[in-house]
């Protein structure tokens, strides 16, 4: 172990260890509302995780539990603090018996109804429409932001790490590096391509991001945009366009929920948007309880 790494806290070996920029600011906050909570510290690298134990993590969860924490969101808070508590084994800082105990806390069971919603595919044309029909590159980088949010099933950060050398026009698919640093290529829907290609003829084909940031003026720069910027704009246009309130992940919602309708296997929507999990993909489900009423009633007896 290098001499400035055996001086870094167990919580920040622990962020280090995973693989992509998103989860580790996802996680270090989270670990800084642990360390207020346990320690009342500011930060989760003022935290002295040698008196961490078993019982302060019990009540820990029981606090996030009568906050009203999700299960889901409390077991991304369990797993945090096993990762980091792992770390500090590893560095002597705490005992086997002490790291077990952590370790063997059971994830939390149960879930809750998902927010967010599928987009009406009227809704989503006219906000690409909306887009479409407004002047500059801008308007036409964002509508082909949202139609390949929408197209692909992408996160945010997905969408905001393409390289223009990820799409394949003449195979009409695009690569995308998602969670885990896992490799996916999905087909993309030729409306989506159109969509795409009239924002390559202002972006033209300059090697770098796919979606370019801009300045004023209306001019892009090669210069990547950012997973807030994704978001940024998704709000923005569908406020101009009047629409009902949406999200980037409702796009991606809809993406799961129009190919679960259209009868494809659940494990295959699992593989397109890049799911560890096909209880994940299950989450993004939309379809419309007449939909479940129909699909129970046509049981087979």
């Amino acid at each position: 172990m290098s001499h400035a790494f055996s001086h870094k806290s167990p919580s920040e070996i622990y962020l280090l260890s995973l693989q992509s920029t998103q989860s580790r600011v996802t996680m270090s906050s989270l670990l800084n509302v642990v360390a207020y909570k346990l320690q009342q510290k500011k930060t989760h690298r003022q935290v002295g995780w040698s008196l961490v134990n078993y019982e302060q993590i019990l009540s820990l969860l029981s606090d996030l539990s009568q906050q009203g924490k999700s299960p889901a969101t409390m077991n991304v808070y369990l797993s945090a603090v096993k990762g980091v508590a792992k770390e500090a084994w590893r560095k002597k800082l705490i005992d086997v018996e002490s790291y077990q105990h952590i370790k063997e806390i059971n994830r939390i069971k149960g879930s809750r109804s998902s927010k967010g919603r599928a987009l009406e595919l009227d809704e989503l044309n006219e906000l690409i429409d909306y887009c479409m029909g407004q002047e500059g590159v801008l308007a036409m980088r964002d509508a082909a932001v949202i139609a390949l949010v929408y197209g692909a099933g992408l996160r945010r950060h997905e969408a905001a790490g393409l390289m223009l050398s990820d799409l394949d026009l003449n195979d009409g698919t695009i690569k995308v590096l998602g969670k885990g640093n896992k490799e996916r290529i999905n087909a993309l829907h030729n409306r989506i391509l159109e969509i795409v290609e009239v924002y390559l003829e202002e972006r033209l084909t300059a090697p770098g991001p796919l979606f370019l940031r801009a300045r004023k003026g209306n001019r892009l720069i090669n210069e990547p945009i950012s997973g807030q910027t994704i978001y940024d704009i998704i709000i923005r246009r569908y406020k101009e366009a009047g629409l009902k309130r949406l999200t980037p992940h409702d796009l991606r919602r809809t993406f799961a929920t129009k190919l679960l309708e259209g009868g494809e296997d659940v494990f295959l929507v699992q593989d397109l948007m890049g799911h560890s999990s096909v209880e994940t993909t299950k989450n993004y489900d939309r379809r419309s309880e007449k939909a479940r009423k129909k699909a129970a009633k046509a049981l087979p007896f």
